[in-house]
């Protein structure tokens, strides 16, 4: 029989400090330009994904009440991830760190949530486990050795992409990571990435054990602001013009042919 391993004892194994060491330098690219009012953090408050953040309120929300340190700026939330007590349109950053992976069966109902409490441009960095990293294929082949914890069913890209698209939002980018368990991670001095995350990187990347996805809530009614949209104006003002100035020459005429 398989040993049990929740999401607590994970993050303090060799696989959860590599995961959380690269996931911190993952979200803090993705959230660093992202300017706003109000940032918000859904779940998996071991992970600070808001540090390296620009935007001063950050908010981190659980269904379960766990302790910050004290220069984390996070203001705790208590609430369900698929039903947030935020006014529609409320934060311009939301970050949802293996969300997918905790609760799959309310992943479309918190994408859902996600979409009303963002504002518009508003961006949704998100991270959970691949079906086809070594991790989870090491667990399918070898029932015994676990690695991952019991509540992480891994979404394959296109699982994501499909309810990212559902949800409303655009899919902007990705990063793929972590192809090996670093023993050393998360200690001082410790150079990552490794020699097998940079050639992972570059060879076979779809086969990684994290991916983290960025998307942003566009409206749909928004236009690109150029010179091209000014054309089809200048274009009716001057045929405009052209009947103006041809109607007075028609009057004119008719005028002398009067006199």
């Amino acid at each position: 029989m398989a040993r049990t391993l929740d999401w607590e004892t994970f993050l303090v194994t060799a696989a959860g400090r590599t995961t959380l060491a690269w996931e911190e330098g993952a979200f803090a690219r993705f959230v660093a330009n992202k300017t706003g009012d109000r940032a918000l953090q859904i779940g998996l408050w071991k992970l600070n994904a808001l540090d390296k953040s620009p935007i001063g309120h950050r908010i981190a929300a659980a269904d379960v009440v766990q302790a910050l340190d004290a220069d984390d700026l996070r203001v705790r939330l208590i609430a369900q991830s698929w039903a947030l007590p935020l006014k529609d349109e409320s934060c311009d950053l939301v970050v949802w760190p293996h969300g997918l992976d905790m609760c799959p069966d309310k992943a479309q109902a918190t994408l859902a949530e996600i979409t009303r409490v963002l504002a518009p441009n508003g961006l949704l960095v998100l991270s959970f486990f691949n079906p086809m990293g070594a991790w989870h294929l090491r667990q399918n082949i070898f029932c015994a050795s676990k690695i991952l914890p019991d509540r992480a069913a891994g979404f394959s890209m296109m699982q994501a992409k499909a309810l990212i698209a559902q949800s409303g939002l655009t899919l902007e980018g990705g990063n793929f990571g972590v192809y090996a368990v670093n023993p050393n991670a998360g200690q001082t001095n410790v150079r990552l990435p490794s020699w097998i995350d940079k050639a992972g990187d570059r060879w076979w990347p779809t086969l990684s054990n994290v991916i983290v996805l960025s998307a942003r809530k566009t409206d749909a009614g928004l236009k690109l602001v150029g010179k091209v949209n000014f054309a089809p104006a200048k274009a009716t003002k001057t045929v405009g013009a052209i009947a103006s100035k041809q109607m007075h020459a028609d009057a004119n005429s008719n005028f002398s042919a009067d006199n």
